[in-house]
């Protein structure tokens, strides 16, 4: 029985949350796992990086799709047609056009139903059509929360008994490990060297209408208002659809000084600049799951998040929930961590505690579960 998985997203340069999910993923198949394939094989751009390789199980095989354009509707399907794998797993991405006998997929979000706008014409239309496809024609859907599973079923009248909601896991020894001063300043240095003698908010994700920048600014200024404070607003991401409203509405505040862009932070310095802010913000309008609420809680950082979508089933009782439409309901919260010590101490306390429930491991082997059990209908 060959299992063939969806990887070209491994080695993303700069990877979002759903890249890091294909990453995470093959890190975590164990030999215990993969052993209940005969082979298992990675589809992949190019090479994956030998610090994965080596403690990959002696049973899988990393097969190289060179090729740069259309990879998964080209390439990966013309390995599906003439070299097809018994099931086809894709994590990050939609099915190819041509598929094997059973395959399993995982949708992260559908947003793009809910706000269209933050997506161009032809990335809303790819989105719609292959949404449809993939939901059709996959044997398994996993979802990353029972939000997203729901939503599949009400919008699409997805079939519920082929859909599994799998919360996605956190690398908790890499965010709850703390460097010392000496390294947190060099860290902070090369973003901002106001980062080393102000206090700051912290924001991560891209910079795009659907993370809901602009009210996030807005409470901000209100913040700044109301207190003496020094704060800063530190904005970390790539621009997306609506940066330019961003840049713009940051051109208008009189706090626009400290409002400091610091554009993609490099992973391994993310938990450093998590870890040393006073308040994680993260009011997004739409989350299929929001792993950087997580990250912020496995740092030891407060989180702020939306009371919307599945941001409040993943926080649990570790962040203060918003109404992310409402400014001063985000200011109020921010007002409220900073001048309430013992509300600071009980948020980070429920984080660290919440943060026990997700599992890279966990993730992994419960979808070899499921993907077992489809093999067996073979």
């Amino acid at each position: 029985m060959i299992l063939g998985i969806d990887a070209h997203k491994i080695d993303t340069i700069h990877p979002t949350g759903t890249d890091k999910v294909t990453s995470y993923f093959i890190k975590n198949i164990s030999s215990a796992i993969s052993k209940q394939f005969d082979n298992i094989i990675l589809y992949t751009k190019k090479p994956i990086p030998s610090d994965i390789v080596t403690n990959l199980p002696d049973n899988i095989h990393n097969k190289i799709i060179n090729l740069p354009y259309f990879w998964s509707s080209v390439g990966l399907s013309w390995q599906m047609k003439f070299h097809s794998p018994d099931i086809l797993f894709v994590p990050s991405h939609s099915l190819p056009m041509i598929t094997p006998k059973k395959t399993a997929i995982i949708i992260h979000d559908i947003g793009f139903l809910e706000y269209p706008q933050n997506y161009d014409s032809k990335q809303l239309i790819h989105l719609q059509q292959t949404t449809q496809k993939d939901i059709r024609t996959a044997d398994i859907i996993f979802t990353p929360s029972e939000f997203v599973k729901k939503t599949l079923i009400n919008k699409y009248f997805a079939d519920p008994n082929k859909i599994f909601s799998v919360h996605l896991g956190i690398d908790k020894d890499r965010f709850i490990t703390k460097h010392n001063r000496a390294e947190c300043i060099s860290i902070l240095g090369k973003y901002n060297d106001l980062l080393n003698t102000k206090p700051y908010f912290f924001f991560v994700g891209r910079l795009d209408y659907r993370k809901n920048i602009i009210n996030l600014i807005s409470a901000f200024n209100q913040f700044k208002d109301s207190l003496s404070s020094n704060h800063l607003l530190v904005l970390s991401g790539q621009p997306g659809i609506g940066y330019d409203e961003i840049l713009k509405t940051v051109s208008q505040s009189k706090y626009a000084s400290d409002i400091i862009f610091t554009d993609y932070i490099n992973e391994q310095d993310l938990p450093t600049i998590m870890s040393e802010a006073d308040i994680f913000l993260f009011p997004s309008l739409y989350e299929g799951f929001g792993l950087p609420i997580l990250e912020a809680q496995a740092s030891g950082t407060p989180v702020i998040t939306s009371s919307v979508t599945a941001m409040p089933e993943i926080a649990g009782k570790g962040a203060l929930l918003v109404d992310p439409k409402n400014s001063t309901e985000i200011f109020k919260a921010m007002r409220k961590i900073i001048e309430n010590h013992s509300l600071r101490i009980n948020l980070i306390e429920f984080g660290s505690k919440n943060i026990i429930n997700y599992s890279w491991e966990n993730f992994t082997s419960t979808i070899f579960k499921q993907l077992t059990l489809l093999a067996k209908k073979l």
